[in-house]
């Protein structure tokens, strides 16, 4: 039964009704004299407004709420003309890019693959040992950084801007010139550096079975982008990033299995003509 005369607190003493720190009766705006505003939220006012005022659309779209599942057209109808959509914006986008406009943000995707490239070829660098990376980071940790960093660019603008792209040729050229870069980078390394006293054979093997991997492996996740680009754009809707993970996967995989038969005939004395 409840006690008529008062409440009990947490550690089971008594006080008068009225003074229970867990009412409401304490809350700001049911206090004597009304709320007092806290001086910090005026700026913090102030800085959202400033913020709203310099927000791209593209921003705006980011944080939308028009494709929760509460404001679904099946629940709440269509949104009105003047309610900027993913829809809106995507189409707008895809309108106002001109073919040269497309054409140079292709050309500076792949550019990016350049700085990509040294930042994946330095951090092989750092995990590396003897000739060939050895071990559980050559044969899974290294394939599945180096896959997403090569194609990590041409990933951003479909996740983001899919209308800068007009075709898929586009996607998969950045992501080739991601491989490339990379593998470039990543030779340069290991023929002045790791490997200084090496033979023509390792130089022709770096730049043919190597470049051929990265490339490669980079093309077949660019694959998976594509088909991510070109589901968001036929639905002019958020690109769903999961459609093409099978195909970084199965680049990750080949990758892996490259990595682990190398490191094999590595120990194993198989390539010791490439030194």
């Amino acid at each position: 039964m409840t006690d008529p005369s008062g409440d009990f607190d947490a550690q089971g003493a008594r006080h008068p009704r009225g003074r229970n720190e867990h009412g409401v009766e304490n809350e700001p705006h049911l206090r004597s004299g009304g709320h007092e505003f806290d001086p910090s939220e005026v700026k913090v006012e102030r800085w959202l407004r400033r913020e709203r005022l310099h927000q791209s659309e593209a921003d705006r779209v980011e944080h939308g709420v028009w494709e929760e599942p509460a404001l679904s057209s099946e629940l709440v109808g269509t949104s009105g003309e003047s309610q900027l959509t993913y829809t809106r914006w995507l189409a707008a986008g895809i309108k106002k890019t001109t073919l040269l406009q497309s054409m140079g943000a292709t050309l500076l995707v792949a550019l990016a693959a350049g700085p990509w490239g040294v930042l994946g070829a330095i951090w092989t660098g750092m995990r590396s040992t003897g000739w060939q990376g050895v071990g559980f980071l050559a044969v899974v940790v290294g394939p599945v950084t180096e896959e997403v960093v090569k194609i990590s660019a041409a990933w951003w603008v479909v996740e983001k801007r899919p209308y800068l792209f007009r075709t898929t040729p586009q996607i998969l050229f950045c992501a080739a010139c991601g491989g490339f870069a990379f593998a470039a980078i990543e030779n340069l390394i290991y023929i002045y550096i790791y490997v200084p006293e090496h033979s023509i054979l390792f130089v022709q093997f770096r730049w043919t079975v190597c470049v051929g991997l990265h490339v490669g492996c980079s093309l077949v996740a660019g694959l998976g982008l594509a088909r991510v680009w070109g589901n968001a754009i036929r639905g002019r809707h958020r690109p769903k990033v999961a459609l093409g993970l099978p195909w970084l996967i199965a680049a990750i995989l080949c990758h892996g299995l490259y990595n682990l038969t190398i490191t094999i005939a590595t120990q194993a004395g198989w390539l010791d003509f490439l030194r």
